[in-house]
């Protein structure tokens, strides 16, 4: 059996105590191919805070940030990724509390665990798109690297606030997939528990089960770390086929939380590829009974 290492349980705590919470979001439809989008170009959508409250209620684009605020986001980006002001839109935002890392996790890097009232925001010029954390006043611009670089249109926005619950498991877990959506609505967990057992579920029944040894346990959980599961949190990459019965597939670390379109998997950030596809050889490669 083999627990948790030090790094990940650092990695968990960090997030346990509050690197990242969210308590107004945006979003913005996704723009049309032949049409150039515009800078502040607004909309809404279902979208989620973290922690969830009753008082939650849904905010444009326009609500969350002033004219004078995406400006100076859209300039700030414009320089970071060379490209003109007036070629780039804000997608999405929310409003976040940071601590001392701008709710940004490095590996073995020590955070001041003190609240910054910030915000979080989706910029794209309709093909690339960026994540970046900014205080409330859109200064110290940081750029969110993991949930940085979908590209081909994959413009991603935040969980909706009615799924942002992962689905709680009986049993501690280190990882968690859930392939979800499709005509009949069907949910497929599948599961890494704390002690390298790998289970398959179909309404809540084991189907199938593997072990991993320890070496492979640990092997996953520094891609984890490598990766920076954390600032992939409450991230949704999906494209319009989610709305054509394309399932999707959520991933969580305890209550950190990914979302992704398994048909534009190529197209997302490439940490979450990674992460993908060394979950995809796990479960491939385990001898399953």
């Amino acid at each position: 059996m083999s627990s948790l290492t030090a790094s990940t349980k650092a990695l968990l705590t960090l997030l346990v105590l509050g690197s990242l919470t969210a308590s107004a979001v945006a979003c913005a439809p996704m723009p049309d191919a032949n049409t150039p989008p515009s800078p502040g170009e607004t909309g809404g959508s279902d979208s989620t805070t973290e922690p969830i409250t009753d008082n939650w209620e849904e905010a444009t684009i326009d609500e969350v940030l002033t004219p004078e605020v995406q400006d100076r986001i859209l300039q700030t980006v414009a320089i970071e990724v060379d490209r003109p002001a007036t070629d780039l839109r804000i997608a999405a935002a929310e409003t976040a509390t940071f601590n001392g890392c701008m709710g940004i996790y490095e590996p073995d890097q020590v955070c001041t665990m003190i609240a910054i009232f910030g915000l979080r925001v989706v910029v794209t010029d309709g093909d690339q798109s960026w994540v970046y954390h900014t205080h409330q006043d859109g200064e110290a611009a940081v750029q969110n690297l993991t949930a940085s670089g979908s590209r081909n249109g994959l413009i991603p926005d935040f969980i909706p606030e009615s799924g942002s619950d992962a689905e709680p498991d009986p049993e501690a877990h280190i990882f968690r997939s859930v392939e979800s959506g499709g005509r009949g609505g069907y949910a497929q967990p599948t599961v890494l528990l704390e002690d390298g057992r790998l289970l398959q579920k179909e309404n809540g029944t084991v189907r199938a089960e593997a072990q991993l040894s320890p070496e492979e346990l640990t092997a996953f959980q520094q891609v984890l770390e490598d990766q920076r599961f954390p600032n992939l949190h409450r991230m949704r990459y999906v494209t319009d086929a989610a709305f054509a019965d394309y399932p999707t597939v959520r991933l969580s670390v305890r209550h950190l939380q990914t979302e992704y379109l398994d048909l534009a998997i190529d197209d997302a950030p490439e940490a979450l590829q990674a992460i993908v596809q060394a979950w995809e050889a796990l479960v491939t490669e385990a001898e399953w009974e």
